[in-house]
């Protein structure tokens, strides 16, 4: 249970006052070294942070707090629950904010007061001299008289509250020559941390070790074979099946190391084969087991791309074919560059990436058209079938995977460039950069990389000719593997992989996974990987040590 407040001698650690860093470990992967992390543990024990990100791998630790933030880890570490918010108190928090309950709890408390216009400013980022005024009333202390700071006027509305704290020992300020608070800055993430696992009293003790890499091998493990050219592999959240996914459209069913010799689903009299067309991708609704629906992205007898939903017949290994729903369709205006993968976000829409439509360098100038569908990750919610642009300026993205808010991008490079590209759900409306750029090479004279997003990892064709998309590993049978990508190439078969923490971080190049003809990486419905090869074979990664 949470030790209040006002039980707890107070030290709180600012970002001007020495600590050790941490040895890499504990629970999220941005955070390693940062002399706030032992803090940003401690939290996350508590349930005062999940992270910030659906995954809760990240902290996020150099960003501002918002002042909805605030509210929200106050709230926390103060035990308190929200308060049901059906009527806001503030013009700027609509009811059914997630952080609604917590500003009318926080408010309700006397701890933070909105502004004189009646609104709240959620968004808004917590300055020193703010988060002065709040440890003070959460302390149940006065303000003091005076200012010990050069920067801190005497007549400004946090001066007291920040002698108070100077006063209790909770703060050397930002600099002591001369000394100063720096009352403007915005309070971090990881500041955040330390101000409450200090206040609290909470054990700030060594960070568990993360597990390393070091020493773990990885093997492949055939678990099926005869196959007419797989292209994908997938399953519902919590299904012990495995579904591949054939080009010539039909999905069958692998269970317990056996494959079903009637299938799911078969499209075949609907899907062309010709050129890079097919049936492409496959996805399950995240509540397959209460809904049914599954979704396959194929090319159409026209060579059109299709994304169909369908459902399934009373016998769940069956789906029914007459159940087909069309939610996009696209025309292609040659037959290669089809793009074909599909996988929900984190915002419950279904994402659909596309290739530019064919033809060396980008001929029918789809690449930097933001207008078209083509050369994009289209967003669709399936509900009511309506698209949204999520990215553009894609040659071919042949396979992607959201993980938590961030998705992972392969994109197959033309002559010289092969590319994997991160992007966050808040940053809809990206410029990847083809046909401006192939990786981080120009491809137009003179071009400017202004607005566009470069690849986190690329390479040339000497290593591989066509990059073959992953997915981030969240099984539970390599623990050191967890929270790292992994990614291909379908002409040199290396399998990669790296952590991504703002760039990408311990790269490794596997060669006991290599694979002839690697089309992609897919996951069962307990976060295992495996490898999909388009001559007919499935293998899951195990550790080999």
């Amino acid at each position: 249970m949470r030790r209040t407040v006002g039980l707890v001698v107070i030290a709180i650690w600012m970002a001007s006052l020495p600590a050790a860093a941490s040895q890499p470990g504990g629970s999220f992967i941005d955070d390693d070294g940062s002399v706030h992390e032992s803090a940003i543990e401690a939290i996350r024990v508590e349930g005062i942070t999940a992270g910030c990100d659906l995954v809760g791998d990240r902290f996020c630790p150099g960003m501002a707090v918002t002042r909805a933030e605030l509210a929200a880890f106050v709230i926390r570490a103060l035990s308190e629950s929200p308060t049901p918010a059906s009527v806001g108190s503030f013009a700027d928090v609509p009811p059914d904010a997630w952080y609604a309950g917590f500003v009318e709890r926080l408010v309700s408390l006397d701890l933070v007061r909105g502004y004189g216009d009646g609104t709240f400013r959620p968004d808004g980022a917590v300055t020193r001299g703010e988060m002065a005024v709040v440890l003070v009333r959460m302390l149940g202390e006065s303000p003091s008289p005076g200012t010990g700071f050069v920067d801190v006027p005497s007549d400004a509305f946090y001066a007291g509250h920040v002698q108070r704290l100077a006063e209790l020992g909770v703060t050397n300020g930002c600099a002591t020559d001369p000394p100063r608070f720096c009352p403007s800055g915005a309070v971090t993430r990881a500041e955040m941390a330390s101000f409450l696992a200090r206040g609290l009293g909470l054990d700030l003790g060594s960070v568990t070790p993360r597990p390393s890499l070091e020493g773990v091998g990885l093997r492949r493990v055939l678990v099926a074979s005869g196959l007419d050219q797989p292209l994908f592999v997938a399953a519902p959240a919590g299904d012990d099946r495995l579904f591949a996914l054939e080009r010539g459209g039909r999905v069958l069913i692998l269970r317990d190391g056996e494959m079903s010799s009637i299938p799911f689903l078969d499209l075949g009299g609907l899907v062309s084969t010709g050129g890079e067309g097919g049936a492409l991708g496959l996805a399950f609704h995240p509540d397959h087991a209460a809904n049914g629906l599954l979704y396959v992205h194929y090319t159409d007898r026209d060579g059109a791309n299709r994304v169909v939903e369908y459902g399934l017949t009373d016998d769940p290994d069956l789906a029914d074919p007459d159940s087909a729903r069309l939610l996009l369709t696209v025309s292609q205006p040659a037959a290669n560059h089809n793009g074909g993968m599909i996988d929900f976000g984190p915002d419950g829409r279904l994402y659909v990436g596309i290739g530019d439509g064919g033809g060396a360098g980008d001929p029918f100038r789809h690449g930097q058209n933001p207008a078209t569908r083509l050369g994009t990750i289209t967003a669709v919610d399936v509900a009511s079938g309506q698209a949204f642009l999520f990215a553009y300026g894609l040659r071919n993205p042949w396979r992607f995977a959201w993980d938590g808010l961030r998705i992972y991008i392969g994109d197959v490079g033309q002559s010289t460039r092969e590319e994997i590209d991160v992007l966050s759900i808040f940053e809809a409306g990206s410029n990847l950069g083809w046909s401006v750029m192939e990786g981080s090479r120009c491809v137009t004279a003179g071009c400017s990389t202004a607005g566009l997003v470069l690849p986190v990892v690329e390479y040339t064709h000497a290593e591989g000719c066509s990059v073959t998309g992953g997915v981030v590993y969240r099984g539970s049978s390599v623990p050191a593997l967890v929270g790292h990508y992994l990614y291909g190439d379908f002409c040199s078969g290396f399998v990669r992989t790296f952590r991504y923490t703002g760039e990408a971080a311990d790269a490794r190049d596997w060669q006991s996974l290599r694979t002839d003809g690697l089309v992609s990486f897919g996951t069962d419905g307990h976060g295992e990987v495996y490898l999909v090869s388009i001559h007919g074979t499935v293998w899951r990664i195990e550790p080999s040590t």
